[in-house]
């Protein structure tokens, strides 16, 4: 029986597991204990579980085919066994309109028993719906699943930025990433702030909304000592 084994975050670049767009915010990732969401170690059965809370808001929407991905209480994605090369390449196909259309995506991850892959989207246009369906078309042994999130990772990206940039949350977090599975952000927090008291998560998500424009799923892990300067 395979065993299953644990994953680094999804933007990571797990290209066994999980294709997507490599980015990550991490801020004094050199100092000891201190491990960014989305930090770049590569995918083994010993990558920790970290601890996280998601917030209470959900960012995905409704799910085209029967979904495929078991995730840990963290909310990270769990594997079991290997991917096969045909799977392997169906997730090529699918991140390469991920990797031109981030605009309106946010990444590709396999199914967690390899049965296919699911791409993460907001907002399709038509032609990023045709080259989904294009790409079904030449794998239909395998599944392809369509996932709604909240945001997409050209949105993303900026907003993490300038919420590293907001002065009174440096005391709160050590760093963050973009969470492919909500299209929202996942945050690493200090450890000396674990858990994250109800206040300061609705401090992080008012400021998170002032900078979207609307909401986004933030989900928190436990992060080591690290000072945000």
């Amino acid at each position: 029986m395979s065993r299953p084994y644990r994953s680094p975050e999804s933007f990571n670049v797990n290209r066994r597991q999980v294709r997507a767009i490599a980015w990550t915010i991490g801020l004094m990732a050199a100092v000891a204990g201190c491990s960014p969401a989305g930090d770049t170690q590569a995918p083994a059965a010993d990558a920790k579980e970290a601890v996280s809370t998601p917030a209470s808001m959900s960012g995905a929407g409704e799910t085209n085919g029967t979904d495929c991905i078991i995730r840990d209480a963290s909310g990270r994605q769990i594997w079991f066994g290997e991917a096969n090369p045909r799977v392997s390449a169906l997730g090529n196909a699918l991140q390469a309109i991920a990797d031109e259309h981030n605009d309106q995506t946010t990444g590709v991850a396999l199914c967690s028993h390899y049965e296919g892959a699911a791409i993460y989207v907001v907002s399709p246009s038509d032609d990023v719906r045709q080259s989904i369906a294009g790409v079904t078309s030449k794998y239909p042994d395998l599944q392809v699943i369509t996932r709604t999130v909240a945001a997409s990772l050209s949105r993303l990206v900026p907003v993490g930025t300038k919420l590293l940039q907001v002065p009174e949350m440096k005391g709160l977090f050590v760093g963050l990433g973009p969470d492919m599975y909500s299209g929202g952000l996942r945050i690493t927090v200090r450890q000396d702030k674990w858990p994250l008291s109800e206040n300061d998560k609705r401090r992080i998500s008012d400021v998170v909304e002032a900078i979207n424009g609307s909401r986004l799923p933030l989900t928190y892990e436990q992060g080591g000592t690290a000072v945000l300067d």
